[in-house]
């Protein structure tokens, strides 16, 4: 036993002299490692320049947005800058526009994937796209809501129906004529429409033309006769003023001029210069 143990240990110790061991080649091994490293990379370096690009759309629309109504369609790149996207976002939607793209509906701007869900919220009030179906053709009038030119209408006697033939008039607006007239007593200048609840200057500038004053149509107050309630109805002459005048005519009796009534030194010029077309003494 003892001579077969030492056999063994001697075969162990000098095979290797006698039987070389083979090599194995791992260089198919490393190449498929390396490719995979490779490709690992690849994807590593895409997401990270994702995320680079919606974040530093985040950082730029957090320091400099401003909200202002816009029209997608072909906006200038300042404007979009002014909006919060970076440059690499606008470069996405002008290739978009470029190749024939055109946003229809505010819809179409939320499609653009450089167009975070959150930036689209907040940008979505402000987004108008003129409608094309409603827009007229070249040198033809509109068919809804066009009114030609009409007569000129005189307003002291014009009734609502009259007042919606006019340019810019509608039924909310002739019934606030009709109504600011009578209290009134009927105008004396066409500036007066300006004092009509919610007639803009626009507006203004649109009636004009289309309207006339006759003065013989102006209902007026008797100073010498009217009651401190009928003096108050008239718009232009508040409780105080209609007082004094009322007391003055009790005190002093009846009024020979209506120019007398700036004696009681209740307004300035302009004012009466306002309420005098209506006073009478007779």
């Amino acid at each position: 036993m003892l001579s077969i143990i030492l056999l063994l240990i001697l075969y162990l110790s000098f095979s290797d002299l006698f039987f070389p061991k083979e090599q194995t080649d791992f260089s198919m091994f490393e190449k498929e490692i390396s490719a995979f490293e490779e490709a690992q990379k690849q994807i590593t370096d895409s997401i990270s320049k994702e995320r680079s690009y919606f974040s530093d759309f985040s950082i730029h629309e957090a320091d400099s947005a401003e909200r202002f109504s816009f029209n997608p369609n072909h906006l200038p790149d300042e404007d979009w800058r002014r909006l919060g996207l970076s440059n690499n976002q606008i470069k996405t939607i002008k290739n978009y526009e470029s190749k024939g793209g055109k946003f229809r509906t505010k819809a179409d701007v939320k499609k653009m994937y450089c167009i975070t869900p959150e930036f689209y919220a907040s940008i979505e009030p402000y987004i108008q796209i003129p409608d094309e179906k409603k827009s007229f053709k070249k040198n033809e009038p509109p068919t809804s809501n066009f009114k030609p030119q009409t007569a000129v209408v005189e307003l002291n006697s014009a009734d609502t129906t009259e007042l919606k033939k006019l340019k810019g008039i509608g039924s909310a607006f002739a019934k606030r004529i009709v109504k600011f007239r009578d209290l009134l007593g009927g105008f004396v200048k066409k500036e007066q429409l300006l004092d009509v609840y919610g007639f803009d200057k626009e507006k203004y500038d649109l009636v004009s033309p289309q309207v006339k004053i006759d003065l013989s149509k102006v209902k007026k107050i008797n100073i010498n006769s009217a009651s401190v309630d009928d003096l108050n109805k008239h718009p232009y002459i508040d409780k105080k003023i209609a007082l004094k005048i009322f007391m003055q005519r009790v005190n002093k009796g009846n009024y020979s001029d209506v120019q007398e009534i700036l004696k009681l030194n209740f307004a300035d010029e302009e004012l009466f210069a306002k309420i005098a077309p209506y006073l009478t003494i007779e």
